[in-house]
């Protein structure tokens, strides 16, 4: 939504309507190196598929896009989440620390949400041990 946002306020503003769309536009551009390092790393759902052996990771890109990973079980590591390369991610207390993965193919990283709803039954699954 910040998104569209963003753009209609450097529309409104460029267009002439009207000079105070400067202050939001000058806003959301501030917030943007945030957004887009955490936009990098941050899965807001991830799917088992046990049958290919294989697990979907969901990330949203700008204006709301949605981006599948398919990666192999056995490509995928947990890591710390001091390999992050993001500093300014870890500002918002809103990731855990401790849901870090890489997939050693291709090497991006997934980063999940502190306070997410896990299916027990997906994380207790033999094909992740």
């Amino acid at each position: 939504m910040s998104d569209y946002a963003a753009v209609g306020f450097t529309l409104g503003f460029f267009s002439g309507v009207n000079p105070f769309m400067i202050m939001p536009m000058i806003l959301l551009g501030l917030q943007m190196p945030r957004k887009m390092s955490t936009m990098q790393f941050f899965t807001w759902h991830a799917e088992l598929l046990p049958h290919t052996e294989q697990v979907v990771f969901h990330k949203a890109t700008m204006f709301g896009a949605v981006e599948r990973h398919y990666v192999d079980i056995r490509n995928l590591e947990k890591i710390d989440s001091s390999e992050v390369a993001a500093p300014l991610m870890w500002e918002i207390n809103m990731f855990d620390p401790d849901l870090c993965f890489r997939d050693a193919a291709s090497k991006e990283i997934f980063v999940f949400d502190m306070n997410g709803h896990w299916n027990k039954d997906a994380l207790e699954h033999p094909l992740l041990y």
